[in-house]
């Protein structure tokens, strides 16, 4: 008859800690990836490849003028003349039958500029500060951390949004919120500090150009 076996508190401690193998990636619970993941992602994107990029090739993709970048079914926003599209579609550029990405990648004048649109029930603020929760963990020597309150933002469409300034050791930019019915939008742009600040101007038309698509 085989022995039972009792486990201690510490036992069920660490039992309950246990991330099963499945979820496990380099030792971390998959879970928690995410959200610092997207935020990662931009940092390498906007400090190495991208001026890596700027430095070996032409602009491949570059706005002109009238060009509309369409995000998701529901959101829309106008970029820069000479900006680089990376990811995105234009507007008017999904074939029949496709959808249009719900995210948009763009380069301007050594920025990393992406739009976010996805369903979201909330407050432009709530946005603002899911967004700020999500990305705690980058708050270490080399992360990013919010600097000042936010501010209200209106686009050039009438809507009121928030955006915020965030700094690190190499890198610095902005983030903004939208809420266009049950769409939720997130905006990052990232830049490293030496980035030319006669760029500034033209990011913040295009935070301002956001809007919901109209029929």
């Amino acid at each position: 008859m085989a022995e039972s076996v009792v486990l201690s508190p510490e036992d069920h401690r660490w039992r309950d800690r246990w991330v099963p193998v499945e979820r496990r990636f380099l030792g971390l619970d998959r879970r928690t990836l995410a959200p610092a993941g997207v935020v990662a992602l931009l940092v390498a994107l906007a400090l190495w490849i991208v001026p890596g990029l700027d430095d070996a090739v032409p602009v491949d993709d570059p706005i002109r003028a009238g060009d509309v970048i369409q995000v998701g079914p529901e959101v829309e926003f106008v970029p820069a003349t000479g900006a680089n599209l990376v990811d995105g579609l234009r507007r008017g550029a999904a074939g029949a039958g496709e959808s249009y990405p719900d995210h948009v990648v763009l380069t301007y004048g050594g920025i990393t500029f992406r739009v976010v649109a996805d369903t979201y029930d909330g407050t432009p603020a709530q946005l603002l500060a899911q967004i700020k929760k999500n990305n705690e963990g980058l708050r270490g020597d080399g992360g990013f951390r919010v600097t000042g309150d936010p501010v209200t933002l209106t686009t050039s469409s009438g809507e009121r949004g928030v955006i915020a300034h965030f700094d690190g050791t190499e890198a610095k930019g902005r983030v903004a919120a939208f809420v266009f019915g049950q769409t939720g939008v997130e905006i990052i742009a990232i830049g490293p500090e030496s980035v030319d600040e006669s760029t500034t101007p033209a990011v913040t038309d295009m935070i301002r150009s956001v809007r919901a698509v109209t029929a």
